[in-house]
């Protein structure tokens, strides 16, 4: 079963370390009471039981292999090897997100395709759907004469019904008259 967040994946390494009898006390009971709330890891460990019990039968029948002074110094120089080598641990970030990624995007990435694949339609059919400016205009035919007289004639009509009537009316504004030719200044002369 397959949750959003599941939160027994950090106690399984645990769980097997259990089932072989090889958890250190300190670490045991953070996992006991895991188990007493948790029916679907105690299963696990069950099952891990069960693994266990025939892999220790399986040990004690089998025959006993020493192996040769020649492998032993090649086990004793690759361990002083790693061990002498520093070890690079990963940036505590890096944990945390892989698993969230795996809690959170991987155990339900056949709901996240699906939702990428709803919006990828809505988009499409978003920019299919548009009427584009240039398009349109080449589209529709130019205007008939009786339509642009019209619309003339609804210009005129709206331009009367916004005049300002605040002022004086035509007749009394008074209209610009321009000065004549001879009562300019003319500059170069001054």
């Amino acid at each position: 079963m397959k949750r959003f967040f599941n939160p027994c994946r950090r106690y399984r390494p645990d769980l097997a370390l259990l089932a072989a009898g090889a958890l250190p006390d300190a670490d045991r009971a953070p996992i006991e009471n895991h188990l007493a709330a948790c029916a679907a890891c105690r299963q696990h460990l069950a099952e891990l039981r069960g693994t266990t019990a025939s892999l220790a039968g399986w040990a004690n029948g089998a025959p006993v292999l020493e192996p040769s002074v020649s492998a032993r110094d090649r086990w004793d120089k690759a361990i002083r090897e790693a061990a002498s080598s520093t070890i690079t641990r990963p940036k505590a970030a890096a944990p945390r997100f892989e698993t969230w990624w795996q809690d959170v995007i991987w155990s339900s990435r056949r709901v996240w395709v699906g939702l990428a694949t709803v919006w990828m339609f809505i988009l499409i059919g978003n920019f299919s759907l548009q009427d584009h400016p240039r398009g349109f205009a080449k589209k529709s035919p130019p205007p008939t004469r009786e339509v642009l007289m019209a619309y003339r004639e609804q210009q005129n009509i709206l331009n009367e019904l916004l005049a300002d009537r605040s002022g004086p009316p035509e007749a009394e504004r008074p209209k610009f008259v321009p000065k004549p030719r001879s009562e300019t200044v003319d500059i170069r002369a001054v």
